[in-house]
């Protein structure tokens, strides 16, 4: 349950579609995942209902970048996310200070954004934010469509940050891309015509706005070339 609105926002239709998957399809708990952009209410009342798996959807290191870019985060700040972690998912027992091994891990979703928030600093932040945390992160390349100002990070910049994380011992991931040529891959969704329509983003932190003012004429010269182009045709 993920890319098409927050689930927890759903509650109503998600948690019966659990039941029926574990019960009615006999599918394991354990292998069923809901996402969420990090509701922390809702998240501890749908972990205590052991229905499925938690993957939080991060993206940023720091309330600044995660202000701008998961907006949520001016209400459920990475304070609150980061107690809320360590509290369902510790890294160690409580009683016996043993490392907890198993699959009772949270999945933590970063999607790595060129200059925003992948860097190495970034990485080594997200080490200390999971620092008590029991976690499997799976790192994410941006798929870019028209209209975006943010563009995908480079093969050296996302090895560099894989190369942090699992240098520091956290379990990493890296979730490949399948269909960008046809619009159809992780946050894309829509065709070629479709994401031609400039989206509006949030007004970015002082820090960010040189970085995207560049990228955000490109994008518009981009969607102009493309509308005069099926215009032509």
């Amino acid at each position: 349950f993920m890319g098409m609105g927050e689930p927890l926002h759903n509650e109503e239709a998600v948690m019966p579609a659990l039941e029926v998957l574990a019960q009615g399809l006999e599918l394991s708990r354990g292998k069923v995942i809901v996402s969420s952009v990090g509701l922390v209410p809702q998240i501890r009342a749908f972990l205590a209902t052991g229905a499925a798996k938690l993957a939080l959807s991060l993206h940023a290191t720091t309330d600044e970048v995660r202000d701008w870019i998961v907006p949520v985060n001016r209400r459920y700040p990475l304070k609150e996310v980061r107690a809320m972690l360590e509290e369902w998912f510790p890294r160690t027992d409580p009683l016996t200070g043993a490392r907890v091994k198993g699959d009772k891990f949270v999945v933590i979703e970063y999607v790595l954004l060129a200059g925003v928030n992948d860097t190495v600093e970034d990485a080594r932040r997200l080490v200390e934010l999971l620092s008590a945390t029991y976690a499997m992160v799976n790192l994410i390349v941006f798929n870019p469509h028209a209209g975006t100002p943010f563009k995908r990070s480079s093969d050296d910049a996302v090895r560099a940050f894989r190369s942090v994380l699992v240098q520091s011992g956290v379990v990493c991931t890296l979730r490949v891309s399948k269909g960008d040529d046809e619009m159809a891959a992780c946050g894309q969704l829509g065709d070629p015509g479709q994401s031609a329509r400039p989206v509006p983003p949030s007004a970015p932190p002082p820090a960010f706005r040189d970085l995207l003012s560049g990228a955000t004429a490109l994008a518009a010269s981009q969607t102009l070339a493309q509308q005069q182009q099926q215009q032509q045709q």
